[in-house]
């Protein structure tokens, strides 16, 4: 403490001098820095909104192309605007893919035995049922489509009558509902015997009406109407509980909270007996008897079973780009293009056969996909089993032509590449990189911070070796948005 108040006070008014001092440097190299940019950002602006020089066409394609590019920029707001215009075409070529649609149509055949009550009338042919044949074997009706819906066909001549063996051929089987007991639990006591009492609700008691006043005939009119659709209410809530449901009862009908009570004169401790006497009913099903007909035979002591083959049709489809292409297949699925064979595959295909128009080595990929598709097995197909199967039943080739060019260009100093693909008409446009419409708005913020950040020669240190001399930024390189293009 002695060595502060020892303190020469001097010494403390120049230290806040000093920082007075600098805080008013600070302030002013801030203040020439916002000058300069200010003075600089003008530069900048004209800079930044020099047009770029349109071009003209030279030959048909390339008017073409500039027009499409266009139209593309201008749909497209992230786009520099009129790119087809301004753009500066170094080259194009042309080039094709080509997809590969196959449509498989998978038939499944099950062999599946259904029973029915026998009715005396045979649908099977004189002597010896027919023999049971593998599910291929049968000729069933033709199925024309792609997609069919399943079918179930009845095969004629393996119809055959059986014993019901629910019943073991008697026709009669223990009742279902009593179980073959012959009675079933009373439903209104549920065996007790007893049962609550509709009168005092079980309580035991019921209001004593002898000691009260004496009301007007309306006030006793309109009381009786409010306790009857009480009661009402709480039987509705009652029977509710009953049922394991534990909700409250929102009425108060309780004749003790009203007033004086006395016994109930119609049962004993809210319980009356039940006119069961002992608990149980006659099962009014077999009326006792404990056995009833049998519910498969209909009391015939036979079925009738015959067979009948089950169809479910499956439609798998398979698709496959060839050729070399940047363009994402996703994007050229969506692609109309030029359809150069269809048709249904009756017959087999060779590879050294191409039809006109299909290039030798798209073609020979084409076969060997309908080869491995033909030769595949579904997932849910029982191997070695004669009484079921998968086949491809019918198969739907397509091989589309989608043509694309591929155009280089520059913009602005930049690079870029751009594909047209579809066919004549239907031209769609995919661009992985391309010049952003605000590329020039953004060249000038990043001109302006570069400035800001850029320190002033007064803001150099002093001990430093050597002077460094600033150069402001005549032109910042063009700051490029690069997304993907949505077509």
């Amino acid at each position: 403490m002695s060595g502060e108040w020892g303190k020469n006070p001097r010494e403390g008014h120049d230290e806040i001098d000093k920082g007075i001092e600098s805080i008013r440097r600070i302030f002013s190299q801030g203040q020439g820095r916002v000058k300069r940019v200010i003075d600089k950002a003008g530069e900048y602006w004209q800079q930044a909104q020099a047009t770029p020089t349109p071009h003209q066409a030279v030959a048909a394609e390339e008017q073409r192309i500039r027009q499409l590019v266009d139209l593309w920029s201008n749909e497209n707001w992230r786009v520099a605007k009129d790119l087809g215009t301004y753009m500066d075409l170094v080259s194009y070529n042309t080039d094709e893919v080509w997809e590969i649609t196959l449509q498989t149509r998978w038939e499944t055949r099950s062999m599946e035995s259904v029973t029915e009550p026998y009715t005396g009338r045979s649908k099977a042919a004189k002597g010896q049922p027919e023999p049971l044949l593998p599910v291929w074997d049968y000729e069933l009706p033709l199925v024309t489509g792609l997609k069919a819906p399943p079918s179930r066909t009845r095969l004629e001549g393996l119809d055959e009558t059986i014993a019901c063996t629910n019943c073991n051929g008697s026709g009669r089987a223990l009742c279902a509902v009593c179980t073959g007991r012959g009675w079933i639990v009373c439903p209104e006591c549920k065996g007790r015997i007893k049962k609550r009492c509709a009168t005092c609700r079980g309580r035991g008691y019921v209001a004593d009406w002898t000691h009260g006043e004496k009301k007007p005939f309306f006030r006793r009119q309109a009381e009786n109407m409010a306790n009857s659709v009480g009661e009402r209410v709480a039987d509705v809530f009652e029977d509710i509980r009953q049922q394991g449901v534990p909700i409250p009862n929102l009425v108060d009908t309780d004749p003790a909270s009203k007033g004086p009570t006395i016994p109930c004169p119609d049962c004993v401790n809210g319980e009356v007996d039940c006119t069961c006497s002992n608990g149980k009913r006659v099962c009014t099903a077999c009326e006792g008897a404990r056995m009833a007909l049998c519910a498969h035979c209909a009391g015939t002591g036979k079925l009738m079973r015959h067979r009948e083959l089950a169809r479910r049709f499956d439609l798998r489809t398979q698709t496959r780009i060839i050729g070399e292409s940047s363009i994402p297949q996703q994007h050229l699925a969506k692609a109309v293009g030029e359809i150069v064979y269809s048709a249904e595959v009756t017959e087999p295909l060779y590879p050294q056969a191409p039809p006109e128009g299909v290039p030798m080595d798209v073609w020979g990929v084409t076969v060997d996909l309908l080869k491995a598709e033909s030769q595949q097995k579904l997932s849910n197909e029982r191997p070695d089993s004669p009484l079921s199967g998968s086949l491809a039943t019918l198969q739907v080739l397509e091989l589309l032509r989608v043509p694309y060019t591929k155009v280089q260009y520059r913009y602005s100093d930049q690079d870029y590449v751009l594909y047209i693909y579809d066919s004549e008409g239907r031209e769609k446009l995919y661009a992985e990189h391309f010049p952003a419409r605000w590329d020039r708005v953004e060249r000038l913020v990043l001109a302006i911070s570069n400035d800001l950040l850029t320190p002033t020669p007064e803001e150099e240190s002093p001990n430093s070796s050597h002077t460094k001399s600033y150069h402001a930024p005549a032109d910042t390189p063009p700051y490029t948005i690069s997304e993907e293009e949505d077509t």
